[in-house]
């Protein structure tokens, strides 16, 4: 899935010309893709969903028996402690982004280095 931001003064059709060709060019073996357009403000990208719940099981089994039993209950505190109770659905791009961060920093605190992943990558840097 790719997400961009089309604004309205933007060259649109070059825009989305590009992000078509850059999809089929990173998905050789789909021959049939959909392309949607909605306003608004872009939500949490799936590299970033993919990011967080690796991250997620990663410090659940590092902290198992020291207090985090499930990783339920892991998202839960990051939730409450990070984005104050809110669903992580909700939450923009940069949002997620900060959210991420956050994660990171609090793992790397206690002692736990997440991966940088391509999905590292994209997560934190990809066009939105």
């Amino acid at each position: 899935m790719i997400n961009r931001v089309i604004k309205r003064n933007e060259p649109v059709e070059k825009i989305v010309k590009s992000l078509v060709q850059d999809f089929l060019r990173f998905n050789p073996d789909v021959d049939l893709a959909t392309v949607s357009i909605y306003e608004g403000k872009p939500k949490r990208s799936d590299a970033q969903h993919r990011l967080y719940f690796a991250w997620r099981d990663i410090c659940q089994e590092e902290w198992s028996g020291k207090g985090v039993e499930n990783k339920n209950d892991l998202h839960e505190y990051y939730k409450d402690t990070f984005i104050e109770g809110r669903s992580t659905k909700s939450l923009s791009v940069q949002e997620f982004v900060n959210f991420l961060n956050e994660i990171d920093q609090h793992a790397a605190n206690l002692g736990v280095i997440l991966p940088r992943t391509n999905n590292y990558e994209e997560a934190m840097y990809g066009k939105y």
